[in-house]
């Protein structure tokens, strides 16, 4: 001890005042990391986890509120999203269901067609099955069944080859778009002969066109002055429908090469149709 202290009387006071000071800082810290009680700061971040932990309750039970509240209000179970299916308890197997029956572009448009669709339980319809909202026309169209059918006995059909675009638009499917066609394509073919070419037209579909039939028929034909066929010339003949100016040109050499034709079934050896023969019956003539 005396070897490392031997030179403490060569310090100078200022160093030694110094020395002791330090001395006397380290014995008082340590005095009083044992004596003095410090709070600790586990304390404060219980209390801390406490208030997160209430705060978390209470924004689950907002959030449970709010999906009560989105469970009990109605829906359309055509539209059904993935997660009104989880809370009202469907199955993604039984979402999966409907979801292939709706790519077909087909519709639920009852509570036993949606379980006959998706196979829930008889015991999850009866809970969603109050919840469930169809259009106004599904519900309408099962109440009104019988009167409907009475309505429809009663339709008086109109001539559709004297029809106006406004007699055409009540018709279901039918815009203004769509009844202007039908009056322009009358013009071009020179009034309907057949009720078959009304699917010529585009656009209609066969839907559309069983709702016309409803409603309208030929009730009148038209007047159409038939051609010779021996005798017209290649500008009249291309004026008929149904004969591109390739057929024209068929036609006319079939002519010369018989020189007289006495059926127009004389046109099959070319490669005309029966449907096609019978389209050329309404325009033309063999005498």
């Amino acid at each position: 001890m005396k070897k490392y202290t031997s030179g403490y009387s060569f310090w100078k006071k200022q160093q030694q005042r110094g020395v002791l000071a330090l001395l006397l800082c380290c014995v008082i810290l340590q005095i009083a990391y044992f004596l003095v009680d410090v709070p600790s700061s586990s304390a404060f971040s219980q209390e801390r986890v406490i208030a997160l932990q209430e705060q978390i309750d209470s924004l689950k039970v907002q959030e449970s509120e709010k999906e009560k509240q989105y469970a009990l209000s109605s829906f359309n179970p055509n539209f059904i999203s993935d997660y009104k299916a989880y809370i009202l308890g469907i199955s993604a197997e039984e979402l999966s269901r409907l979801q292939s029956f709706r790519e077909t572009g087909k519709y639920v448009n009852s509570a036993k067609e949606f379980q006959a669709v998706t196979q829930v339980s008889d015991s999850l319809l009866a809970t969603i099955e109050p919840l469930m909202k169809f259009p106004d026309w599904v519900t309408k169209k099962k109440e009104n069944y019988h009167s409907y059918e009475k309505k429809t006995e009663k339709i008086i059909k109109k001539d559709l080859n004297t029809a106006s675009i406004e007699d055409l638009l009540p018709i279901r499917g039918i815009g203004e778009k769509l009844a202007d066609r039908i009056i322009k394509y009358r013009v071009k073919v020179q009034g309907f002969s057949s009720k078959k070419q009304l699917s010529e037209i585009y656009g209609l579909s066969e839907d559309v066109i069983t709702e016309v039939w409803k409603y309208f028929e030929l009730l009148s034909m038209p007047e159409i002055i038939k051609l010779n066929i021996n005798e017209v010339s290649k500008k009249e003949l291309s004026k008929v429908p149904y004969l591109s100016h390739k057929e024209v040109d068929e036609v006319l050499i079939f002519r010369s090469e018989r020189r007289t034709i006495n059926s127009l079934d004389e046109l099959k050896s070319i490669g005309f149709t029966p449907e096609k023969i019978e389209q050329l019956g309404w325009y033309l003539k063999v005498n």
